[in-house]
């Protein structure tokens, strides 16, 4: 994301299928495979010969890979967010600023087509409301984009739907201070988008994710969630979730990362959760092997090295297993699409280059502060 790019502009006005551009990029412009999905993405809609839509999976429910949705669900998906959150009116102003290839930039195009509404396309920044006027009805975005956003350029917006991973106690607390209808979205490719919403702040706000209309849930062995749309498609996902009822959740962590040191399965992001207000750069909770524990849980942060000061209290008790055992400091971490960390890779890339080198710099023990 780069905020050199946000110059380029974009209306499109559904109601009146008209398209305002500051500049209709020719094919050797940087940007021009941005602006040209956009319009592939509509083109397919309206197709009528076209009866699916292809998108590529994030890897939720196993492996990264293509799949064709088909478009009467995508309909029916979209639907019910707008009605959920009551925005059915033609008038409705939305901001596009997330890359069009994923699947909730594909559902904000087709809630815009579906229901006529005005929306402003700006190319994928961390920063994407630094130069907007406007106010608008909604938004989409990954917490990154939150998080480098002020109070003021929020209070722009009505409804901001946040995506794309968990989001810091640093930014939760942050929008407690706006007027602004925040929601945590949960989804993926597989579910045509999110399948249920969390309200974050304001005086209607939750503690758990509440399903869409026509979505059940359950959780197998190994507490992962399951999913039925309309009782019809099942969907299994990765996820481990605390669940409530068969419409109620939260999301506690990825199976794929549970750490298993001396017998005791530990969840990184329950731990990543603790430290989240005492460290200021981007880290993850992750392992390297053991002779004696198997798997020994280390922090690995992101950027120059720093003392991590952390008060004793985070893990005490039972706590103590949990507590790394060393912090490893990495140059530059490897991300998936919408700033998702690569955990694997980065532990692999530990792993590899286990000893001191100018890649990263290792300390022995956390630095705790009474």
């Amino acid at each position: 994301m780069e905020n050199k790019k946000s110059y380029l502009k974009m209306w499109i006005n559904f109601s009146q299928k008209k398209i305002y551009s500051n500049n209709l990029l020719a094919r050797k412009h940087p940007l021009y495979s941005w602006q040209e999905s956009i319009f592939s993405i509509i083109k397919n809609w309206k197709d009528n010969n076209q009866k699916t839509l292809e998108c590529f999976t994030s890897g939720s429910t196993g492996f990264p890979r293509k799949i064709f949705l088909k478009k009467n669900e995508l309909y029916e998906n979209a639907k019910k967010t707008v009605d959920t959150l009551k925005l059915g009116s033609k008038k409705i102003k939305g901001l596009l600023c997330l890359s069009p290839d994923y699947i909730a930039s594909k559902m904000f195009l087709i809630r815009s087509i579906i229901f006529s509404w005005n929306i402003y396309c700006i190319p994928p920044t961390s920063n994407p409301l630094k130069n907007i006027k406007e106010n608008f009805d909604i938004v989409s975005m990954v917490p990154l984009q939150v998080f480098y956003s002020s109070l003021y350029q929020l209070e722009k917006l009505k409804i901001i739907l946040i995506g794309g991973g968990p989001i810091s106690i640093e930014i939760e607390k942050k929008l407690q201070k706006i007027s602004t209808r925040c929601y945590l979205t949960y989804g993926m490719t597989e579910t045509l988008g999110h399948i249920a919403l969390k309200r974050i702040n304001g005086k209607k706000k939750k503690s758990y994710f509440q399903s869409l209309q026509d979505i059940s849930l359950n959780v197998d062995k190994r507490n992962c969630l399951g999913i039925f749309m309309k009782k019809k498609i099942f969907i299994q996902t990765n996820d481990i979730v605390n669940l409530f009822s068969e419409h109620k959740f939260n999301w506690i962590g990825r199976y794929d990362n549970v750490i298993n040191s001396g017998g005791i399965k530990i969840i990184p992001e329950l731990i990543e959760k603790e430290l989240y207000p005492f460290i200021y750069k981007r880290f993850i909770i992750t392992s390297i092997p053991d002779n004696i524990l198997g798997e020994k849980i280390v922090l690995v942060i992101e950027g120059n090295s720093f003392f991590v000061k952390i008060p004793k209290h985070i893990f005490k008790g039972k706590k103590r297993f949990y507590k790394p055992k060393y912090t490893f400091f990495i140059k530059n971490f490897m991300e998936k699409p919408y700033e998702k960390l690569k955990r694997k890779e980065i532990r692999n890339f530990l792993i590899k280059n286990y000893f001191p080198n100018k890649n990263f710099i290792l300390f022995s023990n956390l630095h705790f502060k009474m």
